[in-house]
C-alpha cells in the first residue's frame, strides 16, 4: 500500500481507478459526502457539469462517476470512479473533495482518501490528521505531468462547506433563501433539473447501489462475487452517438414528473435512476397527451440503481412519470456517459452498455433475484440506427450461465435484470487468409462414416415434420451411445466430492442421468455448479430433483463443467447424448425429472400433477443455443396449468421437467389454435397462455394473492412463443399488447385481465 503524507505525490496508473473517501464507523459522527471537480489549465471548472457529486452523479464525458457508498469492517466510504484515459485533454486536474453535513471534520475519525485499481490494488492512501473546524476538504488531486498521471495529498480545508470550495474553483453559488423550513416539512420534488447554483443537502437523498464492504480499506484481489458488484472499467473513448448536453437531475419521493426543457436536443438520452431502500420504483415516458407511453423502469431491487435508453423527440419534449415508495433521483445524461463492455462488466438491475469491438461471444451470468428467480433479458441495437429493430441476445428466468454471439460494433446492449449479473466479451480472433491457393486432400484420407453413426443433414424447413425428426433422433442416439458409454462419462461414489464432467461433443448439450441418495435423510442433498473461481450456483437439490432422473448439462455447449456434491450418500452420474431425449409427440405420463425434445412448430403444453403430493413440479424450455425460459409451474397444486413450447429457427427445443422422483405428471402438447383468445376479458388460474386479439390497450389486471411472496407476472411472447418482454409484475392498470401473452403466478391463484369499463 502506498501511504503518503500531506503535500507528497505518487505516480498512479493511467487506468480506471476506484477512489474512496472513507472514515471509521463511529455512531454519532457527522456524515461525509464525496465529490470531484474537473479543472482546466488555470485551475477552474469549465461549467457546472465539471462538479460530480451525489446530486449530479456522472460527468458528460463518462470519465468521472459518483458510485455510491459502502459500510463494513468498521469503515464507511463514499465511492467515486475515475477513468483516467477518458479524461478530456482540457482537464489537467481532478480534485477529490469531501463535505461534512451537520458537523465539522474535526469530529470525523479516520478521515482518509484511497485510490485502487480495478483489480483491487491500492495505489495511493492519504489519511488526514490535522482537521479541525472545516466543513469541506480537498483531500487530494489527480494531475497530469509529462504525459503521466500522479496523485497529490492536498489536505486543504474550508470552513464554508462545499459551497465555499466550489466558489474557489469557478462555480457560482447563490445564497440560499433565509428562514428555516418547519422540521416536519417535506419539500416537493423540483419540476426541473436541480441547479448547481445551490448545493442541496443529502439528508433525504437516495443511496446508489452499495459497493462491497470488503473493498474498504482493501478489497480482495480478483473478480468480486456476483452479489457484491464493484465499479467496472468504462474503457474506450466517449460513445460518439447522440447529442451532447449537460446532465439534468431531479429528485423526488412518491410520484413525480421529470420534464426536460430545451437543454436536451432530440436524440437518444441515457436515463439513470436511484431509489433508496426497499420498495418499488417504476417510470414511464409520457405521450403528447400526458399518458403513459413506454416503460423505462419497473423494479423492486433494494437500493435500486439502473440505467435505460429513451429518446427525446423532435416534436415534443421528453417527460417521465416516476413513482417510488421512497426517495428517488433521476439523471438524464448524454449517450457519451454510457458504460463500455470491454472484458468483464458487472451490474445489478437494468443497464445500457456500449460495445465497439469486433464480432464476439458474450458470456452471461445471472445470479437471480433474492429468491433465485427473476428475469434476465439483453437486447442489442445498432448504434447507427438506435431506433431500429432490436435483436434478442439473452432471455431467461432464474440463475443462468449462457453464451451468445454478437456482431461487430458499434452497438448498444440493453440489459433488463432483476438481480446481479455479469457480461464478458470475448472478441473472435481475426482469421489469417493465408495464400490464395486451395488444397483438396485425397479422398482416401477422409473415410466415410458408417450410416448408423452419421445422421442425415437437418431439414432446411424451420419446423420439420415431428415424426421424421423423432426417427432421426433415434437413429443418431443409437449411433452415439457407444461413445457416451466410456468410463470417463460415468462417475460414481459415496460422500461429498467435486466431479469434472467432460463434454464428449463440445458445442452441444448433453443429458445427465443421475442417481443420488441423501447422506442421512435430513436436509437433502445439494449439487452446485462451480465456475473457474470456485464460486457456486445451485444446480440440483433433493427437494426439486429427487433421488434419480435426468436433466441437461452443457446447455451452452461448454467443453466441461464442475459439479460439487454435498450431503450425499451413494451417487452415480452418467452422460448421454442429447439425442437420447424422449421425443414429445403426444400425451405423455411419467414421474420425476426428465428431458423431452419437441420438434415442430411452436405449441403449448398442459402440465398436470397425477399424485397427491405438494412437491415442486415445473417445466422449462431450452433452445438449441442454450437459452432457457420458464414454461409452467403447478405451485404445489393439482390444477392443470399451461405453458409455451417456444421453438427457435432451429426447429426444435428441449423441455425440462423438474420434479421429485415420487411426483407423477402428465404433459399434453397442443397447437396454438387451443390458446384462449380475448378482446375485453379473460380469466384463469395459475400459469397460462392467452391471445389478445384486440388492439394494444390499458387493461385491469387482478390477482388472488395466496401468500406474502405471491406474485403475478405477464410476459409478451413473439410468434415463436419466446418471451420477449415482461409486461408487468403487478396488478392494476397495465398496457396489454396485441398478440400472445404468458401469465405466470408463483402461488397458483386466480387472475383476471379485462378492459376498463
Amino acid at each position: 500500500m502506498t501511504h503518503i503524507t500531506k503535500g507528497a505525490n505518487t505516480p498512479v496508473p493511467a487506468a480506471l481507478l476506484r477512489v474512496a473517501v472513507c472514515r471509521r464507523d463511529v455512531p454519532g459522527t457527522p456524515p461525509v459526502d464525496a465529490s470531484a471537480l474537473l479543472l482546466d489549465a488555470v485551475g477552474k471548472v469549465r461549467g457546472d457539469a465539471d462538479l460530480v457529486f451525489y446530486n449530479q452523479p456522472a460527468h458528460p464525458s463518462g470519465a468521472v462517476r459518483h458510485a455510491g457508498n459502502a459500510k463494513g469492517d468498521g469503515q464507511l466510504a463514499e465511492w467515486l470512479e475515475l477513468d483516467l484515459p477518458r479524461v478530456e485533454p482540457q482537464v489537467q486536474r481532478v480534485l477529490i473533495a469531501g463535505s461534512c453535513d451537520g458537523g465539522v471534520f474535526g469530529e470525523v475519525p479516520g478521515l482518509a482518501v484511497q485510490a485502487l485499481t480495478g483489480e483491487g490494488a491500492v495505489v495511493a492512501h492519504y489519511e488526514v490528521t490535522d482537521a479541525s473546524s472545516e466543513t469541506a476538504f480537498v483531500l487530494g488531486e489527480f494531475y497530469r505531468r509529462n504525459g503521466e498521471w500522479k496523485f497529490r495529498a492536498v489536505g486543504q480545508g474550508y470552513a464554508s462547506g462545499l459551497a465555499g470550495l466550489a466558489t474557489d474553483f469557478g462555480i457560482a453559488v447563490a445564497e440560499e433563501p433565509a428562514g428555516p423550513e418547519p422540521s416536519d416539512a417535506v419539500p416537493p420534488p423540483p419540476s426541473g433539473p436541480v441547479p448547481l447554483d445551490t448545493v442541496p443537502s443529502k439528508t433525504t437523498g437516495p443511496v446508489p447501489t452499495p459497493m462491497p464492504a470488503a473493498a474498504v480499506p482493501a478489497p480482495p484481489p480478483g473478480p468480486a462475487p456476483m452479489g457484491a458488484v464493484p465499479p467496472v472499467p468504462q474503457g474506450g473513448a466517449p460513445f460518439p452517438f447522440g447529442p451532447g448536453f449537460a446532465p439534468v437531475v431531479q429528485r423526488g419521493r412518491g410520484q413525480g414528473v421529470v420534464s426536460v426543457g430545451g437543454s436536451v436536443p432530440p436524440g437518444p438520452v441515457l436515463v439513470e435512476a436511484w431509489h433508496q431502500g426497499e420498495g418499488y420504483i417504476y417510470a414511464y415516458t409520457l405521450t403528447k397527451r400526458n399518458k403513459d407511453d413506454k416503460l423505462v423502469f419497473n423494479n423492486t431491487i433494494t437500493d435500486f440503481h439502473g440505467r435505460a435508453l429513451v429518446f427525446q423527440g423532435d416534436d415534443r419534449r421528453l417527460r417521465l412519470r416516476v413513482t417510488g415508495d421512497n426517495d428517488w433521483t433521476v439523471s438524464l445524461q448524454p449517450l457519451s456517459a454510457v458504460r463500455h463492455l470491454e472484458g468483464t462488466v458487472q451490474g445489478i438491475g437494468p443497464e445500457v452498455l456500449a460495445y465497439t469491438g469486433t464480432e464476439a461471444d458474450v458470456d452471461a451470468e445471472f445470479a437471480g433475484d433474492s429468491d433465485g428467480d427473476g428475469s434476465f433479458v439483453v437486447w442489442s441495437v445498432d448504434a447507427h440506427n438506435l431506433q431500429g429493430s432490436q435483436d434478442l441476445i439473452f432471455n431467461d428466468v432464474g440463475r443462468l450461465r449462457q453464451t451468445a454471439p454478437v456482431p461487430a460494433g458499434p452497438l448498444l446492449l440493453l440489459v433488463e435484470a432483476d438481480g446481479p449479473w455479469q457480461l464478458t466479451a470475448r472478441p473472435l480472433p481475426a482469421l489469417d487468409p493465408g495464400p490464395a491457393t486451395t488444397f483438396d486432400p485425397p479422398a482416401a484420407t477422409v473415410p466415410p462414416a458408417p450410416p448408423a453413426a452419421v445422421p442425415a443433414a437437418p431439414s432446411a424447413q424451420p419446423y420439420p415434420d415431428a415424426g421424421d425428426g423423432a426417427a432421426k433422433d433415434a437413429t443418431r442416439a443409437k449411433g452415439l451411445l457407444g461413445r457416451f458409454g466410456r468410463a470417463k462419462d460415468e462417475h460414481s461414489g459415496r460422500g461429498a466430492k467435486t466431479v469434472t464432467l467432460v463434454n464428449p461433443e463440445p458445442g452441444k448439450p448433453a443429458i445427465l442421468e443421475y442417481s443420488i441418495k441423501d447422506e442421512n435423510g435430513y436436509g437433502g442433498y445439494r449439487v452446485e455448479r462451480l465456475d473457474e473461481y470456485d464460486d457456486a450456483d445451485k444446480f440440483m437439490e433433493s427437494s426439486t430433483h429427487g433421488v434419480e432422473g435426468r436433466t441437461l448439462v452443457f446447455g451452452s455447449g461448454e467443453s466441461e463443467v464442475r459439479l460439487r456434491l454435498e450431503r450425499v450418500g451413494a451417487w452415480s452420474l452418467r452422460l448421454l447424448p442429447v439425442e437420447a431425449a424422449t421425443p414429445l409427440t403426444g400425451k405423455t405420463e411419467g414421474k420425476g425429472s426428465t428431458v423431452f425434445r419437441h420438434t415442430g412448430p411452436p405449441a403449448v403444453q398442459t402440465l398436470r400433477r397425477l399424485t397427491r403430493d405438494e412437491d415442486p413440479l415445473e417445466t422449462s424450455v431450452v433452445q438449441a443455443d442454450g437459452r432457457k425460459s420458464m414454461s409452467a409451474s403447478t405451485a404445489g397444486r393439482r390444477r392443470p396449468v399451461v405453458g409455451p413450447l417456444s421453438v427457435s429457427a432451429a426447429g426444435y427445443c428441449y423441455l425440462l421437467v423438474t420434479a421429485r422422483h415420487t411426483t407423477g405428471w402428465q404433459i399434453e402438447p397442443a397447437s396454438l389454435d387451443t390458446v384462449p383468445a380475448f378482446t375485453d376479458k379473460v380469466s384463469g388460474q395459475g400459469y397460462a397462455v392467452v391471445r389478445h386479439t384486440g388492439p394494444a390497450a390499458e387493461m385491469m389486471v387482478r390477482y388472488e394473492v395466496r401468500g406474502l411472496l405471491d406474485l403475478i407476472a405477464l410476459w409478451e411472447l413473439d410468434e415463436r412463443l419466446e418471451p420477449i418482454r415482461r409486461i408487468s409484475m403487478a396488478t392494476g392498470l397495465q398496457h396489454i399488447p396485441q398478440g400472445l401473452v404468458q401469465v405466470r403466478t408463483s402461488g397458483g391463484g386466480k387472475w383476471t385481465i379485462e378492459a376498463r369499463g
